[in-house]
């Protein structure tokens, strides 16, 4: 089910308590007052991107495992925008990067019931026609239109979003999670690529290596060792991410 919703604060608050009557549904919205990202407020103009949140109802999908559902919503992402652009790739944890340029990002709210998930909202919004940023971002950004100079309508852009979503849901339902996961550490932004990272000792450099199952990130530093870190644990050196 996809719902268009008027001018509401956001569409993950608009899905938080929804009574679902399928096991997806999808609310989008042209603008919202309060939307948020990852590492704050999600910078829109009205009308011009898309924003949207997924309402997932999952079947017996443990806490341990919910990465899954990260993973299989960045695949998607990035299936989406390469129907318009070459180069895209998932940014750890499930930031789209195209160009060094950030295009889409997820903030993802789950209910928990014992060691389940029992609801899971999915908010996620994409730069589509959107050409002016403000300054001072969490990270560079751009959209579909600065990328490729085309004006494309953001309902489009939802509906081929759906068409990859449900393919990759129909995996996770049938467990098969190692599809998925070996799909998404081959998209990861820098992968393979010495860089400088930043975590709570200082700089160091190293290489990412992949993501494991949990959803932790490996990178090896220079000097062999590899280092694992959860979300917000580390960024990388030259943004402020």
């Amino acid at each position: 089910m996809i719902i268009e919703a008027g001018t509401i604060t956001s569409t993950n608050d608009f899905l938080r308590d929804y009574a679902p009557e399928e096991d997806i549904t999808i609310a989008w919205t042209q603008f919202q007052t309060n939307g948020r990202g990852q590492c704050g407020a999600w910078i829109s103009d009205p009308g011009l991107n898309l924003l949207f949140s997924i309402l997932l109802v999952p079947s017996d999908l443990a806490v341990s495992d919910g990465f899954i559902l990260s993973q299989a919503n960045a695949l998607a992402l990035r299936d989406t925008l390469r129907e318009y652009i070459d180069d895209v790739h998932i940014k750890w944890p499930n930031d789209i990067y195209t160009n060094d340029r950030k295009i889409a990002g997820t903030l993802i709210e789950n209910q928990l019931q014992g060691k389940y998930i029992r609801r899971s909202v999915i908010g996620t919004g994409i730069n589509v026609n959107q050409k002016q940023f403000p300054d001072g971002l969490a990270a560079p950004a751009t959209s579909i239109a600065l990328e490729t100079g085309k004006s494309i309508p953001p309902v489009e852009i939802l509906h081929r979003f759906v068409q990859y979503f449900q393919s990759y849901c129909q995996y996770v339902r049938s467990g098969q999670y190692d599809h998925i996961r070996n799909l998404y550490c081959r998209f990861l932004y820098l992968l393979g690529q010495e860089h400088v990272f930043t975590d709570r000792n200082g700089n160091f450099a190293g290489t990412v290596q992949g993501v494991e199952p949990n959803g932790h990130l490996i990178i090896q530093d220079t000097y062999g060792k590899e280092r694992r870190y959860a979300f917000k644990e580390v960024r990388i050196a030259t943004d402020s991410k």
